[in-house]
């Protein structure tokens, strides 16, 4: 007969503890995918409580970034964006993603070559974006087709760095950030400040 698997706090150092989490995170992320995977599977599949997940990384949007290694929580980077006034929305937002996915050995690059070409991690991306970013654009952006103009920033900004440091392209490659954001931050504020789009595909102001 198995002997029971022992809740609550491990014994012994933390930092073992919080990487018994992680591994816990990754493995059912990748198996369930974003929407799919809780805290408490997670703990069962570590052999802790849920609150000891809770209070080591306070959120299932936080150990998903932890456990994938993001340099930042995209939801996180809104609320300092929201702070601002419109018309520096643009140029924050291109910044933000520009310096984290174009920086040299970005995880993020890792984690959007294997949504490429791994059917399982396509959702689990897909997941955390609409839950960390889509769902909040109204907040953002306000005003009809939020959700539609954050989908369009993103999809702009992620196709840039994969230009750049997937693809290969030269010439972004020997572009600097600095430079990238002066050159794309106004296309984004663009987005940021539209209209309706109708079915057409025209922009409405």
């Amino acid at each position: 007969m198995r002997p029971e698997r022992r809740r609550g706090r491990r014994p012994g150092d933390p930092g073992r503890t919080r990487r018994a989490i992680l591994d816990a995170a990754r493995d059912r992320f990748g198996a369930v995918g974003f929407d799919r995977a809780t805290i408490r599977s997670v703990a069962e599949s570590a052999g802790v409580d849920p609150a000891l997940v809770i209070h080591h990384f306070g959120s299932k949007r936080a150990l998903f970034v932890a456990a994938h290694e993001l340099p930042l929580d995209p939801a996180e980077m809104l609320t300092s964006v929201v702070a601002a006034p419109l018309a520096e929305r643009g140029e924050m937002i291109t910044r933000a993603y520009l310096e984290v996915l174009a920086a040299p050995g970005s995880p993020v690059l890792g984690l959007l070559r294997t949504a490429a070409t791994n059917d399982e991690a396509a959702p689990m991306l897909r997941e955390f974006i609409q839950s960390a970013l889509l769902d909040h654009a109204g907040e953002l952006i306000g005003g009809p087709d939020a959700e539609l103009r954050m989908a369009l920033i993103s999809s702009h900004l992620i196709g840039v760095v994969v230009a750049r440091d997937m693809v290969g392209i030269g010439v972004l490659g020997e572009t600097s950030v600095e430079d990238l954001v002066a050159v794309v931050s106004p296309t984004i504020q663009f987005c940021l400040e539209a209209g309706s789009v109708d079915r057409a595909g025209s922009v409405r102001s």
